[in-house]
């Protein structure tokens, strides 16, 4: 990867970087809060929901991305052949990303400084309708839903409670402003704001409201980002140094969230004699993670922003002014994100430290022996403290729990690695020969405890509390790698070259199988260097051509538990006074290794003097003795028992191009694009009663073969279905209830009793698949799926003289998206959420020609979906109307630099650079949410901020 891209966009999670860049490799977004980690998952990963993390190596220790300062990072490669990843053996089934972090260079001593100031902007592309449609639209909902129900008082508090569109709310601190219009409030419209309209359901009386168009923005605070780094580095024949500086300070835009990091970075080599090299690396970061105090994004985005425009944010005097006093709104999950802001302390200190120590000793010319030691520790100190708070008003009752609480974590790993480097060359031969054996531990300690019913919201700590929260606990888990591997590297006069490694590993994880052999092999073909091509006229166009092809076995063991293999006992509570245990999973010494097969061809090929590159790769990849649980009877008394389940295949095709399209002296202009497409394939499953083996999936009928088929699941010879999509189908929507009558003769399973052969004007018109007159499961069909097609980005360089425009993109397609904080708005199951705008278009009385159906409160028809709100049943009963297409282009990165001539400052500045630019600045999307990167149910992501940076950097 260009690490380019790294230097200029501050990033609190440098992989983000990755984004577009790797063919093979997808990242995804999946939250904009700071400092977390995207997914990362290559060639369509090793597990059957297509996910599976790489293996990530920072200077040879096993880490990951958090807290990793992007400054400190030199390259980042990323092994997708198995053969190159063979070596890597137990835990590189997922690919192998390795980082490796600067360090200092013979030559003069040079000092760095780096500068990015950002600032952070709200996306909201989720768009909701205003107080007085919130009003009408939603008072009509339940009379709708009382009509298909059969139930003529349902949800009377929404109408005429203290509620978003009820009645009941007085004039000075209710959550809500709707209200009865009488004497003693009409004052209140002669203020800024407050309106009255008839009742939409008894136009004899006016509803008095106040239009809070700024609720949604409640939830957001000022943010901006400041992010310095300072480096010294240098050396000489004798040894070299590094060490680089960081602060990070990323104020989140929501309320409360943020992240705040120090990192330090050091490493030094020294040449002790002609022979003997000693080096040392030294990593370490110290950061403060603030999750919003309001809760997870599917409370902040779903809940908190999602509140109608009637809420009220601030108290009101007698004269109907507003207080400065905030309201408190309905409860702690659904309130005033402006009074809760400072009700929940959360604290979450993190410290990362990587350090390791290696020699290197030249035995004899040729031949090397390396040892390094390393050590990586995480401690995690999280704190949490609930400060007394009103519930409903400020006038309510004082809820003075002040629940306290406490947990620590801390990871330790260890490890050992020695190897014996050999190499040479002889004539047109050349030979490198490698040994090694190495040793890893993983230990894991966490305790937490908590107290209660402090007298004071001043004290924060445990000792205040009265009693004891729950019970406190502690644990303790490790596991050990022991390995030995090697690798030989052949190529013979720059043409042939051949490559092969092995592992031996062996991971405590396992029980009577605890070791396992990982070999990989290559062979590339260098044929630009074959004379009779270089003699031919395609040499003046061909500058390179390497055909490739390899095949490789790496193992996965992270889907194990520590112990999980001899059995497990677990706590059942607490019984007369004494803690119970039960077995609560089966023993399974003989489990294997869960192997990934893969044979890779490729091709690399460059024209016109390497202006154009492309390399293009086929692969297949087979996931043999797949690790996973197997449902069990639930007579046995377990839920499921983990097995090798299986063997599952990735295919795909990858294609990275790269061209030069103008070079000269003053004026380049380069453009790269990668591109990518994989399918998960499900080949092997044990042995059950089932047809195909299926595990999982659900039943329809197909019009096709007019026979009912399972789809969904995993099914031995075709693709996975944990991405498949399966909705009903709207065929229309019941334009007059006479259209509805036509249709009563049908029977709907889904809803209410009184409504099973009663249609209603407003309501979806079903497709009945197999047309028996009768709207159940079978009536579903697939739709698509969850996980794109194509993925990939684009990218392009343009320099002229000290001017640097660069602008990356990256792009998916074919996968669809659920929106649920638009969807779930439209179903108004929370009673008071906001609705989409879509809700304009719905059907009314006077709106009859729409395909969207009636607003029905708490999705009483069931037109939006017609299962429940679990991801499962959402991706397989909804209306196929309320899926979007997530095909998107991002914008996703736009640098403009300028190299200030170092000749102004008379050399005493070595390099000075400025430069402007704006990441995520815009989505080409089609669909209503903000983040169409992540396929499948979107509760409530956190959308990534539109960020604009400017910066410096300057060495002398």
């Amino acid at each position: 990867m260009d690490t380019q891209i790294l230097e200029t966009s501050t990033r609190s999670n440098a992989a983000t970087a990755l984004q577009g860049t790797i063919a093979g490799l997808r990242v995804t977004n999946t939250t904009g809060q700071p400092g977390s980690t995207p997914q990362i998952v290559l060639r369509g990963g090793t597990n059957f929901n297509g996910t599976g993390s790489p293996l990530i190596l920072i200077d040879g220790i096993p880490g990951s991305f958090y807290a990793l300062n992007s400054d400190d990072i030199e390259s980042i490669e990323v092994l997708k052949d198995a053969a190159a990843t063979a070596i890597y053996g137990a835990r590189s089934a997922n690919g192998v990303i390795l980082v490796t972090t600067k360090t200092g260079k013979t030559g003069k001593s040079s000092i760095n400084y780096r500068y990015k100031y950002s600032t952070n902007n709200e996306r909201n592309d989720q768009k909701y309708i205003g107080a007085e449609d919130h009003i009408n639209y939603n008072r009509q909902s339940i009379a709708w839903y009382r009509e298909v129900a059969g139930n003529a008082g349902a949800f009377g508090a929404f109408l005429n409670g203290n509620h978003s569109a009820a009645t009941g709310n007085n004039a000075t601190n209710d959550p809500f402003t709707t209200q009865l219009l009488t004497p003693a409030n009409q004052y209140l419209l002669g203020q800024p704001g407050w309106q009255s309209i008839p009742d939409i359901l008894n136009p004899s009386q006016e509803i008095l409201f106040f239009d809070n168009k700024d609720v949604g923005g409640r939830i957001y605070q000022t943010s901006v980002t400041k992010d310095h780094y300072l480096s010294f580095d240098g050396g000489n024949e004798k040894g070299t140094y590094y060490l680089g500086l960081g602060l990070l300070d990323n104020d989140g835009l929501i309320l409360g969230s943020g992240f705040k990091r120090y990192s330090g970075k050091f490493s030094g080599s020294y040449q002790v004699t002609n022979s003997l090299k000693v080096n040392s690396n030294i990593l370490y970061s110290h950061s403060n993670l603030s999750l919003s105090p309001l809760g997870g994004d599917d409370t902040v985005f779903r809940r908190f922003q999602g509140q109608a425009s009637t809420s009220r944010t601030f108290d009101s005097n007698a004269d109907g002014t507003w207080t400065n006093q905030y309201a408190v709104g309905q409860n702690q999950g659904f309130g005033n994100p402006l009074y809760y802001q400072d009700k929940f302390v959360r604290k979450n200190l993190e410290q990362r430290l990587a350090a390791s120590v290696g020699i290197n000793w030249d035995i004899i010319d040729d031949l090397t022996l390396s040892v390094t030691g390393s050590h990586f520790t995480i401690n995690n100190h999280n704190e949490s403290f609930n400060r007394a708070y009103r519930v409903g008003s400020n006038t309510g009752p004082l809820r003075t729990g002040r629940e306290a609480a406490v947990s620590l974590a801390r990871t330790l790993r260890n490890q050992l690695t020695g190897t014996l480097n050999y190499s040479r060359k002889f004539g047109n031969h050349n030979v490198n020969a490698l040994i090694g054996a190495e040793y890893f531990k993983d230990n894991l300690f966490q305790t937490s405890a908590g107290t209660r019913n402090a007298p004071t919201d001043l004290i924060e700590t445990l000792n205040a509390g009265a009693e004891a929260n729950g019970i406190p606990s502690s644990f303790e888990t490790e596991y050990v790698i022991t390995s030995a591997f090697g690798r030989l590297l052949y190529d013979f006069d720059d043409r042939y070259l051949f490559g092969f490694t092995f592992r031996n590993d062996g991971s405590s994880r396992l029980g009577n199988n605890k070791f396992d052999f990982f070999p990989g092999v290559s062979f590339g073909w260098n044929l630009h260097n074959e004379k009779f091509l270089q003699e031919s006229s395609l040499s003046n166009t061909i500058s390179r051509l390497k055909p490739r092809l390899s095949y490789g076995v790496n193992g996965n063991q992270d889907v194990l538990s520590n112990y999980g293999v001899y059995g497990a006992y677990a706590e059942q509570g607490v019984y007369n006074g004494q803690t119970a245990y039960a077995n609560s999973s089966l023993a399974t010494l003989d489990l294997l290794w869960e192997k990934s097969t893969t044979l890779n061809t490729g091709l690399d090929i460059s024209f016109f003097d390497n202006r154009l590159t492309m390399i293009a790769d086929v692969y297949s990849r087979d996931i043999k003795d797949k690790l996973a649980n197997l449902t069990l009877p639930y007579y046995t008394g377990f839920s499921a028992i983990l097995t090798n389940n299986g063997t599952i295949r990735n295919k795909g095709f990858e294609l990275q191009v790269n061209g030069d399209i103008i070079r000269n002296d003053n004026l380049t202009w380069n453009v790269g694009a990668t591109f990518t497409t994989n399918r998960n394939y499900v080949l092997k499953l044990p042995e059950n009663d089932n047809d195909l083996n299926r595990q999982g999936g659900t039943l329809i009928w197909n019009p096709k073969t007019q026979q009912e088929e399972w789809v969904g699941g995993f099914q031995e010879g075709k693709r996975s279905g944990h991405d498949l999509v399966v909705a009903f189908e709207q065929e229309s929507i019941y334009a007059s209830q006479a259209e509805a009558d036509a249709d009563n003769g049908i029977t709907d399973e889904y809803m209410p009793g009184a409504s099973r052969n009663q249609r209603w004007a407003g309501d979806v018109k079903w497709v009945d698949q197999n047309g028996d007159g009768i709207i159940n499961g079978l009536d579903r069909k697939v739709i698509g799926r969850t996980t794109p097609d194509f993925v990939g980005g684009i990218t392009t360089n343009l320099k002229y003289k000290n001017f640097n425009l660069f602008i990356k993109t990256d792009f998916a397609t074919g996968h669809l998206v659920w929106n649920h904080i638009k969807n779930k708005g439209y179903g108004q199951t929370q009673g008071n959420l906001a609705q989409p705008i879509e809700v304009l278009d719905s059907w009314t009385p006077t709106n009859t020609d729409t395909d969207w159906p009636r607003f029905v409160f708490v999705n009483g028809a069931k037109n939006v979906w017609r299962g429940n709100e679990s991801e499962g049943s959402l991706q397989n009963y909804g209306n196929n109307k309320f899926w979007e297409k997530g095909d998107y282009l991002a914008l996703r990165e736009v640098t403009l630099s300028y190299n200030i001539p170092t000749s102004y400052f008379n050399d005493a500045i070595k390099g000075l650079n400025v430069y402007a630019t704006g990441s995520n600045l815009h989505y080409f999307k089609s669909m209503s949410g903000d983040t169409p990167e992540v396929g499948g149910v979107q509760y409530g992501q956190f959308p990534l901020p539109i960020t604009f940076t400017i910066g410096l950097n300057v060495t002398f």
